[in-house]
């Protein structure tokens, strides 16, 4: 749809309950099973240089995280960038892709994709460990208001998104922070301790060589710090 309208003059809303070719990261499938999960994207407008994709996607993911624990009885936390965790598996998670216009080559706007395992019994084997879904049975009665609280809570912080006016609450909610990690990012993987998220999204890497400022990228292994005997 963004790609062939030929402006985006306003933010749309693209729902479905099942998806065929859903994908995360990397072009790797998102298992989107009938009846068993939200999956919704939003497309909306870029304008100027307001643009900014790592406070986007973190904003995103303290949005959904609101949305999810007023209606499902979770803690989730959220592991950088863009995945939602319960019980240290993945529960959902969540995709920005820019449009290009194909006349000019400049931005003109984002699709930020969420998929969240609702009620998912199963999953397929090369998952079934590191997936999980907020409850094994449908405990909505109406999902509608749940809908609707979900996309009013994106809205809501992207009125102020610019301003990381959320980060404390996503620093809170942050899986990593604090542990031993491997990120993999521009072609190579790295080991370090995450020492914070800054105001604007990067993951604050101490190695033992540097500190690394890491806009984009993946996290492969999280575990805590060793500490010393005695301490």
């Amino acid at each position: 749809m963004g790609r062939n309208l030929l402006r985006i003059t306003q933010p749309q809303v693209f729902m479905a309950n099942h998806q065929t070719a859903g994908y995360g990261r990397l072009n790797r499938d998102f298992y989107s099973p009938e009846d068993s999960g939200l999956y919704i994207s939003f497309l909306i407008p870029v304008v100027g240089e307001t643009f900014n994709p790592g406070l986007l996607t973190t904003m995103t993911a303290v949005a959904s995280v609101e949305a999810i624990q007023k209606h499902f009885p979770v803690k989730l936390q959220i592991k950088w960038v863009n995945d939602l965790i319960w019980n240290n598996r993945k529960v959902g998670g969540i995709l920005a892709e820019a449009i290009t216009d194909p006349m000019t080559n400049q931005l003109s706007g984002v699709v930020i994709g969420i998929g969240v395992n609702l009620y998912t019994k199963s999953f397929p084997d090369a998952i079934q460990q590191i997936a999980t879904s907020l409850s094994k049975e449908p405990i909505i009665p109406d999902q509608t208001d749940f809908v609707a609280d979900f996309v009013t809570s994106f809205f809501e912080y992207l009125k102020t998104y610019q301003s990381a006016d959320f980060m404390d609450q996503y620093r809170q909610l942050s899986s990593v922070i604090g542990k031993q990690v491997q990120v993999q990012f521009q072609n190579r993987t790295v080991s370090g301790v995450v020492n914070t998220i800054d105001e604007q999204g990067r993951l604050i890497l101490q190695t033992d060589q540097e500190q690394l400022k890491i806009s984009s990228g993946e996290i492969v292994h999280v575990r805590p710090i060793k500490k010393a005997f005695g301490n």
